[in-house]
């Protein structure tokens, strides 16, 4: 498959959805696994991060190739006959593992050089491995290579059908209407490009940004106004639910805190197993990357 210039507009659509999409799911993940708060997992301001923008661009070309150049006497996972111009229907084959290696070992590559590009060059940790066994340089670890294989894995087998899917619809939609499509087309063009001038715009605005964060909190007072507020909103909390456990009887409550107390003995067992397999100390918890606006910070080297 060759790579025109229209197709390189819709390979810039996957980047922006690839992009937001994986915003949220870091948001979501910092805020219920590691971080446990609301924080921006980006060095941007505005909802993106390009790490993953890059990744399904980097899945969806090096699919394409393989599906392209790997002879017809080597079946790739094919399960509705229609993926990259191939119409041989084939389920999961060991050749698999040509695609999802390649692919499984370039998003290790790119979340190595983007971790050592905002460590050694910008001095901010987006993401810390550096208590985590067999990390090199803090910025990849074992742990989370796997973690990158079974996202391999689910996007060659559920998601790249249905990329491959949107993808040609994408093309079609912008490239192939007619002229009745023509007005429609050209302002979706209009507004993507829009929103990569906002992209761009963050992107310089945000790469010197980071020695200014700490410095401009602190004289507009956010990070005071912010640890009030969330004061605030935690004594309210805690006074509602006491009020409301002042109408529960006193037997009742006593064995729900039995149960919660060992439901908690049994995760805290649960999280030592798991953290002394995978933690170089158990007991040091991960750096905090992030000032109390959510924002990265510099970091010490």
């Amino acid at each position: 498959m060759n790579f025109n210039s229209r197709q390189l507009m819709v390979l810039l659509f996957l980047f922006l959805v690839g992009s937001l999409g994986g915003y949220g799911l870091e948001v979501l993940f910092r805020r219920f696994f590691s971080a446990k708060r609301w924080v921006n997992p980006g060095f941007m301001k505005g909802p993106w991060l390009p790490l993953y923008g890059f990744g399904i661009v980097i899945m969806f070309i090096a699919c394409s190739l393989f599906f392209t150049y790997l002879p017809s006497s080597m079946p790739l996972y094919n399960p509705n006959g229609n993926l990259f111009n191939k119409q041989e229907v084939s389920l999961a084959t060991v050749y698999d593992l040509i695609p999802i290696v390649t692919i499984w070992i370039s998003l290790i590559l790119l979340e190595l050089i983007a971790g050592l590009i905002f460590v050694k060059g910008f001095k901010v940790r987006l993401w810390d491995y550096t208590n985590m066994k067999g990390n090199l340089f803090g910025v990849i670890c074992p742990v989370f290579s796997v973690i990158w294989l079974a996202v391999t894995v689910l996007y060659y087998y559920c998601l790249n059908p249905w990329v491959y899917d949107l993808f040609q619809e994408m093309f079609a939609y912008l490239f192939e209407g007619g002229d009745a499509g023509i007005a429609v087309n050209f302002v979706f063009i209009f507004f993507m490009g829009i929103v990569y001038g906002f992209f761009i715009y963050d992107l310089v605005i945000s790469i010197g940004l980071f020695p200014k964060i700490s410095k401009m909190a602190k004289e507009t007072g956010i990070i005071g106004q912010y640890e009030y507020l969330r004061k605030e909103v935690q004594t309210r909390y805690l006074k509602s639910k006491a009020e409301i456990l002042s109408f529960v009887p006193q037997d009742i409550r006593e064995k729900a805190e039995e149960r919660k107390k060992h439901h908690f003995e049994f995760l805290h067992k649960i999280h030592a197993f798991f953290a002394k397999l995978i933690l170089i100390d158990p007991n040091l918890t991960s750096k905090q990357n992030y000032d109390s606006s959510g924002r990265p910070k510099k970091i010490d080297e």
